[in-house]
């Protein structure tokens, strides 16, 4: 009777235990995509930042031949 309570009680520790690794196996893989998404994101900003620099520098180049 014991040996039954104690499987019951290891079984379902077990379970808790398979359901938090799934879970954070979940959360590595979304804050891995986060942290890709991130980086995009953060390229995207220096590439429109450098786009800005170089479209007001033309645009003075411009004025300054008119």
């Amino acid at each position: 009777m014991l040996n039954r309570i104690l499987l019951t009680e290891l079984s379902v520790t077990l379970i808790v235990l398979l359901s938090t690794t799934k879970m954070l196996t979940i959360q590595s893989q979304l804050l891995t995509e986060l942290s890709a998404a991130l980086t995009v994101l953060l390229s995207t900003t220096k590439m429109l930042t450098i786009q800005s620099h170089f479209t007001d520098n033309f645009s003075g180049l411009l004025l300054s031949f008119l």
